[in-house]
């Protein structure tokens, strides 16, 4: 099974640390999200020093996909909205525009591209990124999700192993901000968890 592509403008809260069992066991007796449980998986970010916005390339069965998850806004408290589509994934190897548009979202500058090059398969997309200026980071992410349906939201718990560390993961979804803050009020995390987004914990922990 594959994590479905999420759809549209989604308000999001996350934290890493470490989820205590009394906070697992109340997100845990909610019903399961689209079948994500124990959904394990491999990412692939590009994190620059310049931009926040989040492009990974992630490993299905059948190869690596290009995905673009657009950061649109930040709110205090650590709530972000991001716009989602299955527009924005691409298989790899990809062209040459979807490279750029890589690019473009890190505000990095790509060298100068070899003329014969006309896609890019996953090494030559990394390097690409890797020889910019200035460069993007590569940082590989592996992750055990589980999703939970939460009133007109959803709840996911990871187990995220860094290049460096391994730590537990807390994320709250909704089209709608309340609801995320809704989300966030009933749960109360705890000061074992640190709010940040994935990028951010990649130049933590990558």
């Amino acid at each position: 099974m594959t994590k479905p592509t999420e759809e549209g403008r989604i308000w999001e809260w996350r934290a890493f640390g470490r989820v205590i069992d009394e906070l697992a066991q109340k997100v845990r007796a909610y019903p399961i999200r689209l079948g994500v449980d124990d959904l394990r998986g491999e990412d692939l970010y590009l994190v620059s020093p310049l931009s926040d916005q989040n492009v990974k390339l992630r490993r299905y069965a059948k190869g690596w996909v290009l995905k673009f998850k657009l950061l649109l806004e930040t709110a205090p408290g650590g709530f972000e909205l991001y716009k989602e589509s299955a527009e924005f994934t691409y298989r790899l190897p990809v062209r040459l525009d979807e490279l750029k548009g890589a690019a473009e979202l890190l505000a990095v500058e790509l060298p100068e591209p070899d003329p014969t090059t006309e896609t890019f398969g996953e090494q030559d997309f990394v390097n690409a990124l890797a020889r910019s200026s200035p460069p993007a980071q590569e940082t590989r992410v592996s992750k055990r999700r589980s999703q939970y349906r939460f009133d007109d939201g959803w709840i996911e718990l990871a187990d995220v192993e860094f290049e460096t560390c391994e730590v537990q993961s807390i994320s709250l979804h909704s089209q709608h901000i309340e609801s995320v803050r809704e989300m966030l009020k009933s749960l109360q995390p705890g000061e074992e968890l640190e709010t940040m987004n994935y990028i951010e914990a990649c130049r933590r922990w990558g």
